[in-house]
């Protein structure tokens, strides 16, 4: 439930931006199309997120999540410039799932706790 609202609020912010981008940016008007690309995208980000959650869970904070960073973010701007390609798509699909593959695995299960700051 957690990932369906993690999901939900991503493409909420996305179409929202998308949108404001339309009026202030001079974006295309968000077509169901365009919607649906924004849509496909965050759900593979997602995915791909989960994915390399289960392979390589993410480290606490420090070095470990700076390489872990540089290791998955390469095939996840492949995939989405793939996907741009593939779909002939206009909007900024290669940005978009590495940045919600990136974020997914803090929103996922915990493997061990996430060490705390000093309070």
């Amino acid at each position: 439930m957690k990932l369906l609202r993690f999901y939900l609020g991503s493409l909420s912010a996305l179409f929202a931006f998308y949108l404001l981008g339309h009026y202030l940016l001079g974006f295309p008007f968000p077509t169901p199309q365009i919607l649906l690309q924004i849509a496909l995208g965050v759900a593979l980000g997602l995915g791909l997120g989960l994915l390399y959650h289960r392979i390589w869970p993410l480290p606490p904070p420090g070095l470990g999540r700076v390489v872990r960073l540089f290791v998955l973010l390469p095939p996840a701007f492949v995939l989405g410039v793939g996907l741009v390609v593939l779909f002939q798509a206009q909007v900024a699909l290669p940005y978009i799932v590495p940045l919600i593959a990136w974020l997914t695995p803090d929103h996922g299960p915990k493997d061990h706790p996430t060490p705390k700051g000093p309070a």
